[in-house]
């Protein structure tokens, strides 16, 4: 009888267990299944952006064709054919390189600074509420200040050197910084503070473990804005005063009346920061792994 029993038993048991593997099979099936519809729609998304993104720019570029000389001047507008010839001419005589060396070296250390110290403040705010309370009223009236109408006189202030350029995307940058992190600090849930303080935490620990966590897309997003601001405060230092760079070379061409090559120094202005961009993509790709990815679509529709 006791032997009966234990084979019945070893019997459940075994059909227990085979339930549980096909149960598990199937799970495992329907993962695969899901992970792979997922990869062949991100394709398709990713292969339908990029025609989408052909066609735009072929778009652009054949009524640009079109009207130059038809609907509007082309000496104003030039064509881009034209703009394409000299983009060559440029590369091949090697005008393009000082110029660009001297513009994209004013932008990454402004870039640099300024992200640096907008970053650092926000955070030392987060340190010192007080702190915060006290000076963000001057720094909210100082980013209202046009930084362009400041331009002539950091140009008098500092020379006529790299210095001004490099001072003018720095703060073009650090309010951009500066604000997103601000943001990012002002989103942290305080349940969590709380919680974590419970635990023991001093403010370093409450920093690290959920403030910077909570920041860093807010971060990352300011950084990524702030890509063309630094390119702006450096060629507006090179309108104003330069013997060399990207600013340089449009005020030189437009001067004469050359209005292709001016338009192909702003093409390599426009490609970049399409590099620079694409460069804090891949960094924010790496530094934002840990958070969830949504099937599909990135964005839900509205």
């Amino acid at each position: 009888m006791a032997g009966a029993v234990l084979k019945d038993a070893e019997a459940t048991a075994r059909e227990a267990g085979s339930a549980g593997e096909r149960t598990g099979s199937k799970e495992a099936a329907l993962n695969a299944r899901a992970l792979r519809e997922t990869r062949v729609h991100g394709l398709v998304q990713q292969t339908g952006i990029a025609v989408g993104r052909g066609l735009a720019i072929a778009a652009i570029l054949g009524l640009w064709a079109y009207v130059a000389g038809r609907l509007v001047d082309h000496q104003a507008v030039s064509d881009p054919v034209e703009v394409f010839q000299a983009l060559v001419m440029l590369i091949s005589t090697g005008r393009l390189w000082p110029d660009l060396w001297q513009t994209v070296m004013e932008v990454l250390s402004g870039y640099g600074i300024g992200a640096i110290l907008g970053a650092g403040l926000a955070l030392f705010f987060a340190l010192t509420p007080a702190l915060k309370a006290v000076l963000r009223p001057f720094l909210l009236a100082f980013y209202s200040i046009p930084k362009i109408a400041l331009a002539p006189l950091i140009v008098m202030w500092f020379g006529l050197g790299a210095a001004p350029k490099i001072i003018l995307a720095a703060a073009f940058v650090f309010f951009v910084v500066f604000m997103n992190v601000v943001a990012g600090i002002d989103s942290v849930n305080p349940h969590h503070v709380q919680i974590i303080r419970v635990m023991g935490a001093g403010r370093v620990a409450v920093l690290r473990k959920v403030v910077l966590p909570t920041t860093i897309p807010f971060l990352i997003a300011g950084l990524r804005l702030a890509i063309p601001e630094a390119l702006i405060g450096a060629v507006i230092g090179e309108f104003i005063s330069a013997n060399r760079g990207l600013g340089y070379l449009i005020n030189a061409a437009a001067s004469q009346f050359n209005t292709a090559i001016s338009l192909a120094a702003i093409v390599v202005l426009l490609i970049v920061v399409a590099l620079a961009d694409l460069a804090l993509g891949l960094v924010e790709r790496h530094a934002l792994r840990w958070r969830p990815q949504t099937l599909g679509r990135s964005t839900p529709r509205l």
